[in-house]
């Protein structure tokens, strides 16, 4: 670490105990009070489209501000916040006035930046190191200025120009090392910014800031969008708990909600921003005044308004952008769907080709202990022609105990059988084009249905059935061999998963399924063991090792079961999981080789970092949010090994990997991967 406020080494010495001053800080606070606090805050943010194009419409909340002829928008909001910890806090809205059509929210992504853990290694969200945490202290050069007996100035500037990294300026009690405040600034996820922040002065309140100013420019392709943002922490009440302001919406409300935030409000509104919210008040005040004299039948305003409202409200907002809702009377159910026939959900591998990914969640709540959840995740290849989908079920009836009963459907998996392919040859009719028939592929239906409770945070019991229909994919040239074009199973299954540390350390899972012949129509007959272990070990400043080892055999296989169908080590078709979609995966091992052999052994590991290799490339660093090598091995009956290497990087616009495969001590093939990761976290 170097520390350039002078070349003198006493100095330097000095400079350094204030730099620990600081680092050691937030560990001279005792935090354990903050469960059950809760304090007042005010906040306002105004936003002009400078540009704006078609392309804007897709981009997540910004629907709102993409079309229509305003230009310039203004919100402001009154909120309670309740503490359950540091970095765990739930914002109930007491008032609010935003300017958006019908109210939307938009940047929401921005939010983030007014709670910021400026002591942690990570200051927002887990991105974008701190320089006031030690363990980022090498990534970055600090020079101090004395101003007084009591402050002094640290410069911090990073020293690789890299997305994670940040430069600004604060000032320092010189005694204790507090940070009195701070400017920060940086570019994050195509967002360039200057945050400031003023801290508290004593105890725990000095961990978190009393006052945030952003300003903060998005730009995207053509599209460029300036905005900024005031929070005001620690106020008063003003008596807005007992208020109802902001239920029904009315000529009254909007006047008395007007009046409360003016005397509220912390500092004057800028120019701008009062001629924002002057038109907004007159435009409201005339629509109630236009609404009491106005004799035109409810019907026909509705039918005038009809088109608009399909094609702008519905078809463009729910089409192009995430869809939110929550329902019940105190919100206890929730829905999100992501964008129908949004191009930046997008996918690409070689194996595969194009694909696109699809999710739904829905959810409700019934007690803090208990809800139920459902989920479709689906994705289509364009170049295997084939729809795949996964939908996963859950009934928590205890959740502090991961309680729950579950039912999984996933559907258009291909499953290769060479024993099928064997058969096949043994009794092969000349004229018939076997290449073309695809007669050692089946279309897999899985149903799995079990009951997972814990018994502790070590040990977790998982008990069910398992439910497979395979069906060949070319049935008619099965039916002219005289072959069945079906087969079925159904198992009881177990599954025992042991936690040595706890939830925070690795994870080893043992699986035991018995196929019964006979058994609800089952015409197969088997028993599998597997047993898989796997742990991510975080490191410091956002590094960490993905680690995965397994094994699995059949230890009994009827001669008419062709199929071999391992749990843990199986070609993944709606990737997603890890850290990243790629860890602990094979991305280059053919489809066919998962359903080959009787057992495997296999190993995978990932290594990820935001400062690697390219990222110290000059202006590439810029761009380049984490780094990661992979590598994975396995064993079976005809790869021993196979061996995987791989290289991959994460950008605001993309993931981008490329893949080595090694058979039997010879090159196989090489491959890439590319996901969009645009608006990944919007």
């Amino acid at each position: 670490m170097f520390l350039q406020a002078t070349q003198l080494f006493g100095r330097e010495s000095a400079d350094t105990v204030l730099l620990n001053r600081i680092f050691n800080y937030a560990q001279t606070i005792d935090t354990t009070s903050v469960e059950g606090s809760y304090t007042y805050a005010y906040h306002r943010f105004f936003i002009s489209t400078d540009k704006r194009n078609a392309i804007l419409l897709a981009v997540p909340t910004m629907y709102g501000v993409a079309h229509g002829g305003a230009r310039k928008f203004a919100g402001e909001f009154f909120e309670k916040i309740n503490f359950h910890g540091i970095g765990k806090f739930e914002m109930v809205p007491l008032l609010d006035v935003n300017t958006i059509p019908h109210r939307r929210r938009t940047l929401t992504t921005l939010l983030k930046y007014f709670t910021p853990e400026i002591y942690e290694v990570t200051i927002i969200e887990g991105n974008m190191l701190s320089p006031f945490n030690r363990a980022n202290r090498h990534f970055y050069t600090y020079k101090f200025i004395n101003l007084s007996s009591d402050i002094v100035k640290l410069v911090f500037k990073a020293r690789i120009d890299n997305t994670q990294l940040l430069s600004g300026r604060a000032m320092i009690d010189k005694q204790t090392g507090r940070i009195v405040s701070t400017e920060l600034y940086g570019e994050h996820d195509m967002i360039r910014f200057r945050l400031s922040l003023t801290m508290g002065e004593e105890g725990l309140k000095s961990l978190l800031p009393i006052k945030c100013e952003l300003k903060s420019r998005f730009r995207f392709i053509g599209s460029q969008i300036s905005a900024s943002y005031i929070y005001h922490y620690d106020l008063p009440d003003f008596g807005c708990d007992s208020l109802a302001l902001r239920y029904g919406v009315n000529a009254a409300n909007d006047s008395l909600i007007k009046e409360k935030l003016a005397e509220i409000r912390t500092e004057p509104l800028t120019k701008d921003e009062e001629n924002v919210f002057e038109r907004y008040y007159d435009d409201v005040l005339q629509r109630y005044e236009r609404a009491a004299r106005d004799t035109v039948p409810e019907e026909v305003k509705r039918k005038k308004n009809l088109a608009k409202y399909v094609f702008w409200d519905i078809l463009g907002d729910h089409v192009l952008n995430r869809i939110k809702s929550k329902f019940g009377s105190n919100d206890q159910g929730y829905l999100r769907i992501s964008p129908i026939l949004n191009p930046l959900y997008l996918g690409y591998s070689d194996r595969r080709g194009l694909t696109y990914k699809f999710d739904v969640r829905c959810g409700y709540s019934f007690t803090p202990n208990r809800d139920i959840t459902i989920r479709l995740k689906a994705g289509y290849s364009f170049k295997q022609k084939q729809l795949f989908y996964y939908i996963p079920f859950r009934f928590n009836y205890n959740k502090r105990r991961h309680a729950h009963i579950a039912i999984d459907f996933d559907h258009g998996r291909h499953i290769y059988n060479s024993d099928v392919k064997n058969k096949v040859d043994e009794t092969i009719i000349d004229s018939l084009d076997i290449p073309n028939l695809q007669l050692d592929y089946f279309r897999d239906t899985h149903l799995n249905i079990y009951n997972n409770y814990d018994i502790s945070d070590q040990w977790s019991f998982n008990a069910g059935f398992s439910f497979h229909n395979r069906q060949a994919i070319k049935p008619k040239a099965f039916k002219m061999l005289g072959f069945e074009t079906r087969f079925r199973s159904a198992a009881p299954r177990l599954e025992v998963q042991y936690r040595p540390l706890g939830w925070s350390g690795p994870i080893v899972t043992l699986d035991y399924e018995r196929g019964i012949k006979g058994f609800l129509k089952s015409n197969s007959e088997y028993e599998r063991w597997e047993i898989d272990g796997s742990y991510i070990h975080r490191l410091h400043s956002l590094r960490s090792i993905s680690m995965r080892l397994g094994a699995g055999m059949y230890t009994m296989k009827q001669a008419e079961n062709y199929f071999l169908d391992f749990t843990n080590f199986r070609e993944n078709n709606i990737p997603g999981g890890w850290n990243d979609d790629w860890s602990g995966e094979f991305e280059l091992l053919r489809s066919a080789w998962y359903n080959s052999s009787r057992y495997y052994i296999r190993a995978n590991g990932t290594y990820e970092s935001p400062l690697l290799l390219a990222s110290r490339i000059p202006w590439c660093g810029h761009f380049i949010e984490i780094e990661r090598l992979y590598l994975g091995a396995v064993m079976a009956e005809e790869m021993k090994p196979y061996i995987e290497f791989g290289y991959g990087f994460k950008t605001r616009l993309a993931s981008l990997g490329a893949f080595v495969g090694n058979k039997n001590g010879r090159f196989e093939r090489v491959g890439v991967r590319f996901g969009f990761e645009l608006f990944r976290k919007w």
